[in-house]
């Protein structure tokens, strides 16, 4: 009888400390989707600001954009690297935000340039609707994705290179838009499950404090890449 008690005991910690962890991952969860969720709050509000009182023609002319409108729309891209070197978790937020912000001034040249307000919204209906099934997927499927993952990342560094081909040659075909989406759409269940893996593998608070900045960074460069190229594919069939 002791030994069953003891038994019992050990299966009741372990069953307690399981809860605990799960307990753990779903606040983590929450806080990178939290970092994300304000991220998209601060680009939505910097975007319809820049629309609305028509500051985002002062960036644009008949001819294409000027050369302040050709730096927002890149300057994303250099401080989302440049966010590899910041070692601090506040910086790191900060950067994120910043990446947030100067992405709203870019995507309301964008919403101009592909369709207008109506045509935005529709596309971020669906980029919702996408984002959220597959990261649900992502959460829940007991599948290694790491492979597809990896096929994945470098299926996204060759839609960059032949983006900034594209961008001194004249732009790129629909093809671009569709790969875009369906590639960031498959992302999208790979970098949920990593938020599961990097809590389950981190054991140190700072770390996964940062980690979660970062995650919350690929999960919001996938939502809005996702966004964009529905924009221009919902668009072009105006």
């Amino acid at each position: 009888m002791a030994g069953r008690k003891t038994f019992n005991t050990s299966i009741g910690t372990e069953g307690a400390r399981a809860s605990a962890k799960a307990g753990g991952l779903s606040a983590y969860v929450r806080r990178v989707f939290n970092y994300m969720a304000i991220s998209l709050g601060i680009t939505a509000s910097i975007s319809f600001f820049m629309i609305n009182t028509g500051f985002v023609f002062h960036l644009i002319t008949n001819q294409g954009l000027t050369g302040l409108g050709t730096l927002f729309l890149w300057a994303p891209v250099l401080l989302v690297f440049g966010m590899a070197f910041i070692k601090s978790m506040q910086g790191s937020k900060l950067m994120l935000y910043t990446v947030a912000a100067i992405q709203g001034v870019s995507i309301s040249i964008l919403v101009l340039a592909f369709g207008g307000i109506a045509n935005a919204f529709q596309a971020f209906l669906l980029t919702g609707i996408i984002f959220g099934s597959m990261a649900m997927y992502g959460y829940i499927t007991k599948a290694d994705l790491s492979k597809m993952g990896s096929v994945l990342i470098m299926g996204v560094w060759g839609l960059f290179l032949v983006g900034i081909v594209g961008a001194f040659t004249g732009g790129v075909g629909m093809w671009f838009s569709y790969a875009v989406v369906g590639v960031f759409t498959l992302l999208v269940a790979y970098e949920m499950q990593m938020v599961k893996a990097i809590y389950y593998s981190f054991g140190d608070r700072t770390t996964l404090d940062k980690m979660a900045v970062m995650a919350a960074l690929n999960l919001y460069l996938s939502f809005i890449n996702i966004f964009i190229h529905l924009m221009r594919i919902m668009g072009s069939r105006d």
